[in-house]
């Protein structure tokens, strides 16, 4: 039997066999997957770039190296109509040649806080240079922020001091002046105090959201969701940890890859809102401590390995130039700090944006990710966590698992009597693979239907399985003859009352099968131990807690009731429950807006004590016990 060839396709999240050698375009656009191209695959548009990441590329075609750059083909990009798929690849497709952008949750549910960004404008009239008035530029300036404002300066940003006497002289003397700190980080000719920005970022491990902000009003103007770019060297925190320290040259390159497709998300929402980059006088980004330490080149092997050490605990606040990133002259980024080992600053961010530090009672906060950070509040104690849920939530190690793009799968109800599922995709497109909050339901549903029993395992009984070509039992959610009919459709397993149990399961059909819900398993399981363990660590059980914060784009998208039906949380109230979309964006636009957040969530960090999960004791137990799911008399 010929060996099937496996393409990784990234950042979708997904992997497409083959049964022989196959043009990329076609191989790609087979799987669902909409890449742009305008020539019919003539290799004459250049819409279809692809990144090739394995080591042995092959030499570009007549074709590519007329269309492509050679520094673009040195760092292996191809044309996907020009290539054949002959062996087992990993590619990356740039946004650039994505035809839709993937499904991704930017904003959350705002909090009333008081405006004071951390950057002022003021507006000057000044006296010209005469040869009776030989004070210098900068002095003139200092004197009148001195007399008109009553303020003093300290500091003069020296990118900002090399434009200040062409924009003096050019705009008759008529200026305004950006000021942080007692330093001078911009200069415009005339009165430009309505036009403050600022840029507030949550970099996760999968997704970026990029929020352009007002300064003045605080008013969110437009957002942007991105993905990180990074993926292609790892799913994981952990890859990407190792790859970073390989050597010099790997650590630069993963630093530059997140850097620069942050400058282009910035660039694309200024150019779409009529604003200048130099109108931008702040920036804020929060992130898990590999993603802050990555992004600002910053040594990661103490990160990498036990015990898992920060560099640093403090805020950091550097120049957006020193990173490369295009703002006003003296503009800054600023980072709040991280608060341990993986638990980082968007972790903090959640908890200032939700509250949970003045919250009275039990409350917990969870927001769910590659990596999951939780907060307990307790007594009026702050404690956190991180669990490895690992990228099965983003459709990664799934089988027919994707990314939350156009055409995956993300609502699945199945008749407990019929076992027809109905299922309900991204943007109402033709079933192509499974996401997240899919996968989830899914299993939901075949546990609630008595499909797979509270250990995972299959009810081998059910006659509406069928079996993939290694003899393995699966659920059909889509049939591949079906995949035409849009987005909402009863297209499952059990379309007639026929037993499927011994017929194979057609290679792309959409399903479930044991693997994907082992998968499910361990990344539900650790958070149900992380869950646990804070409890135990608190002195209180599950029904102490008073409310259940869920975060995060993916925490966006779940049905709180399935997340209880697996037993990812303990059996509660779904009125205990609230969602807020998120939560680390919300709390990266506050720290940018308000110099008193800022300063809140840095005393949130010192005050919040944080539990290394592996070494707790009682680690082992609550895991093996949190893989398995509810008895069926406890399904909601």
């Amino acid at each position: 039997m010929q060996k099937k060839i496996k393409i990784s396709i990234e950042p979708i999240g997904k992997r497409v066999l083959l049964e022989g050698p196959a043009n990329g375009l076609d191989a790609i656009l087979e799987a669902g997957i909409e890449i742009k191209s305008v020539c019919a695959g003539k290799g004459t548009c250049g819409k279809c770039r692809i990144i090739i990441r394995d080591k042995n590329k092959k030499p570009p075609g007549s074709q590519e190296s007329k269309i492509l750059s050679k520094d673009e083909i040195d760092h292996g990009v191809r044309l996907a109509c020009q290539q054949i798929f002959d062996r087992d690849m990993k590619i990356y497709i740039p946004a650039s040649s994505l035809s839709e952008e993937q499904k991704l949750q930017v904003k959350g549910k705002e909090k009333k806080f008081e405006i004071d960004p951390p950057v002022k404008k003021y507006h000057l009239k000044l006296k010209r240079a005469s040869m009776d008035d030989l004070a210098s530029d900068l002095k003139r300036i200092k004197d009148g922020l001195k007399s008109e404002h009553g303020l003093s300066i300290d500091i003069m940003d020296i990118e900002t001091l090399k434009i200040m006497p062409e924009v003096l002289r050019k705009n008759a003397w008529d200026i305004t002046l950006s000021i942080r700190n007692k330093e001078i980080i911009n200069i415009e000719g005339g009165d430009c105090r309505e036009s403050s920005y600022g840029i507030a970022i949550d970099l996760g491990t999968t997704k970026i959201a990029i929020l352009l902000v007002d300064l003045i009003s605080g008013r969110t103007i437009d957002s942007k969701g991105i993905m990180n770019p990074q993926i292609s060297y790892g799913e994981d925190v952990m890859s990407r940890l190792n790859f970073a320290i390989q050597d010099n040259e790997s650590h630069n390159k993963i630093q530059a890859a997140v850097v620069d497709r942050i400058r282009e998300g910035i660039n694309d929402l200024c150019a779409k809102n009529d604003i200048k980059t130099s109108q931008l006088l702040e920036m804020t980004l929060v992130g898990n401590t590999a993603m802050h330490h990555l992004f600002l080149g910053l040594p990661v092997k103490q990160l990498a390995l036990a015990p898992f050490i920060s560099l640093t605990e403090d805020p950091v606040e550097i120049k957006a130039r020193d990173i490369n990133i295009d703002l006003a002259p003296g503009a800054y980024i600023y980072m709040p700090p991280p608060i341990a080992g993986f638990v980082g600053s968007d972790h903090l961010a959640m908890v200032l944006a939700i509250d949970i530090d003045n919250l009275k009672g039990n409350y917990l906060g969870v927001d769910i990710g590659t990596n999951t950070e939780m907060a307990l509040v307790s007594g009026g104690k702050i404690t956190s966590v991180s669990t490895a849920s690992g990228p099965a939530f983003e459709g990664a190690h799934i089988k027919h698992g994707m990314r939350a793009a156009p055409g995956a799968i993300e609502r699945v109800v199945i008749d407990k009597e019929t076992f027809i599922p109905t299922v309900q995709t991204i943007n109402d497109k033709a079933p192509t693979g499974i996401c997240g909050s899919g996968i989830l339901d899914g299993i939901a549903e075949l546990l609630r239907t008595g499909a797979i029993d509270k250990r995972g395992k299959f009810n081998i009984d059910n006659k509406y399985l069928c079996k993939d070509e290694k003899d393995q039992y699966q659920f059909v959610l889509a049939y591949a003859e079906d995949n035409g009919n849009g987005g909402s459709s009863n297209s499952g397993a059990a379309n007639n009352s026929e037993s499927l149990m011994h017929l194979p399961c057609g290679e792309k059909d959409i399903s479930i099968n044991q693997n994907d819900i082992v998968e499910i398993q361990l990344a539900k399981g650790a958070m149900r131990t992380g869950i646990e363990i804070l409890l135990e660590n608190a002195g209180i059980s599950f029904k102490d807690i008073d409310g259940i914060i869920i975060a995060g784009a993916f925490g966006s998208y779940i049905d709180p009731r399935n997340v209880v039906n697996i037993g990812m949380f303990p059996k509660v109230s779904l009125e205990k429950i609230s969602q807020v979309g998120n939560a680390a964006g919300v709390g990266a636009r506050m720290v940018l807006l308000s110099v008193v957040e800022r300063k809140r969530a840095e005393t949130i960090a010192e005050k919040t004590d944080y539990l290394e999960l592996t070494v707790f004791p009682s680690f082992s137990d609550h895991f093996v016990a949190s893989m398995q799911f509810p008895d069926p008399e406890e399904i909601l």
